[in-house]
């Protein structure tokens, strides 16, 4: 879409000089979706990502793109499975419709996916999708989608691994329907960053906040923690003063790890209502084993410039294991030495912890109710209030009008920022720069308002239609050509 108007203007000045009267169809007509456009498209999605150049090229020629508008229906619930379609841009909602409701099952951004289970059952669709926005879809037919994955091992293979996860989603809503357990990964990339100390006060506060069994483990070094409590050899579980358990090694040396951490989070998750386990270096395939389970990732960092690229490279890796909807992301800078104090943060944390020379290395249980520091309290207070929030959304709020004529948006970026509190519970604001193309100006560079709210599922759902329309007037209120909306993660353009 952003292509359309140079387009039509290249096209009307053509028709202006050969037929004056065609300018009016030029102008309406949509835009025709360029070939690579297509290709890069198919390569940013899981189910075609794999595919060569060449066979993206392939099968992006059996494609067809259409256009939505906001409130338009794409499939309808109970209609034949014809097609798969691909988001390319926009947002739109998966709604069931039961007797005397509807309920809204998922949203879907640019790169997901639907349709593909109802072709391989040749069934009915078991939902209908709407469009939220103005939204641009790739369609491939039935008929082209089967031979698609007969000619393509990798394409068959993708699809196999996406329904799998379906099932395992599926699974793990039903078995957390009958278990509330909480799982909060703690991930530390360098030695010696207090992750211990994070980690075990997590644990105390939410067995103390919450009043349910609580326990704290480490890989893959388990005894590690526990020097500083001089825990006597032998034992299984260490009840720690402060009302949470520690969980030492168990004996099945015998199995492969992951079969052991497996069978490891199957006990815990039948014996404690929250577990917090920290891992240290590397994601291996045990952390892995966690990380799919978890409700809650937490990713520590020295101020280094170093820690500040191995906290990306972290970011990166972990939202490849996990879904953003369904597992939040929390990431620390820790100013563990006096050294570190001094050197600049990064807008890639969501926390910045300043030096604490004071503070011991472990929750020591001869110190009940020990007080802890304020900046480590806000830090342990906003992990706690993310753990039950995990889906992002966030406002890009414009610093112009017209285009480019700068203005004051404070007022617009306060009313957003109560907007966002009002449904989600809370909302913060950052400024940042950003540059977008503009049909009529071209590159824009202009300070930005993003206001950041996170959510339930729950709540996204209910709200997510409200945020759009409270866009859209913004958006013309600022007399804007397009406004961003990010939800986690994945921006697109109302």
């Amino acid at each position: 879409m952003g292509e359309g108007p140079r387009f039509a203007e290249k096209y009307c000045t053509f028709s202006r000089f050969f037929c004056p009267r065609v300018l009016f169809v030029f102008e309406i007509l949509p835009p025709p979706m360029d070939q690579q456009d297509i290709i890069r498209s198919l390569s940013q999605s899981d189910l075609f990502g794999r595919l060569s150049e060449e066979e993206l090229r392939q099968v992006a020629k059996r494609i067809k793109v259409r256009q939505f508008f906001p409130d338009e229906v794409i499939v309808w619930q109970g209609q034949p499975s014809t097609a798969l379609f691909l988001v390319q841009q926009g947002i739109v909602a998966v709604k069931r419709i039961l007797r005397d409701r509807e309920s809204i099952l998922a949203y879907l951004m640019a790169g997901n996916t639907f349709g593909e289970v109802g072709i391989l059952e040749n069934q009915p669709r078991s939902a209908s999708v709407v469009a939220l926005t103005e939204v641009d879809v790739l369609v491939l037919q039935r008929d082209d989608f089967v031979d698609m994955l007969q000619r393509h091992a990798s394409m068959a293979i993708e699809l196999a691994r996406i329904l799998g996860r379906y099932l395992i989603r599926a699974n793990r809503r039903l078995s957390q329907e009958s278990n509330d357990a909480r799982l909060i990964l703690l991930l530390s990339t360098a030695g010696n960053l207090g992750a211990t100390s994070l980690g075990t006060l997590l644990a105390e506060q939410l067995s103390m906040l919450r009043g349910k069994s609580t326990v704290y483990l480490e890989h893959p070094d388990p005894w590690r923690a526990l020097n500083g409590f001089q825990v006597p050899k032998g034992l299984t579980v260490y009840h720690h003063g402060n009302g949470f358990d520690i969980l030492l090694p168990q004996g099945d040396n015998y199995l492969p790890p992951v079969t052991r951490a497996t069978l490891l989070l199957e006990k815990i998750q039948d014996t404690y209502d929250n577990i917090v386990m920290k891992v240290d270096g590397e994601i291996d395939e045990v952390a892995e084993t966690f990380l799919e389970h978890a409700n809650q990732v937490i990713i520590m960092a020295p101020a280094t410039r170093k820690g500040v690229r191995d906290l990306e490279f972290m970011q990166r890796e972990v939202r490849k294991r996990i879904r953003t909807d369904e597992t939040g992301v929390f990431s620390v800078i820790n100013r563990s030495k006096e050294a570190h104090q001094e050197l600049p943060g990064s807008e890639i944390a969501d926390a910045d912890l300043p030096y604490l020379p004071d503070f011991p290395a472990f929750v020591l249980p001869q110190r009940p109710n020990a007080e802890v520091p304020a900046p480590l309290q806000e830090v342990l207070d906003r992990c706690l209030e993310r753990l039950e929030r995990t889906n992002s959304i966030g406002i890009f709020i414009p610093t112009t009008t017209k285009g480019n004529r700068k203005t004051n948006t404070e007022p617009i970026r306060d009313k957003a920022m109560a907007f966002m509190a009002e449904r989600f519970g809370g909302a913060t604001c950052k400024s940042a720069e950003g540059v977008w193309h503009s049909e009529e100006l071209g590159l824009i560079d202009e300070a930005i308002y993003i206001v950041q709210s996170y959510s339930t599922r729950e709540a996204l759902n209910h709200y997510l239609d409200e945020v759009i329309l409270f866009i859209k007037n913004l958006k013309r209120e600022l007399d804007q050509e397009a406004m961003a909306l990010e939800v986690n993660n994945k921006l697109t353009l109302i």
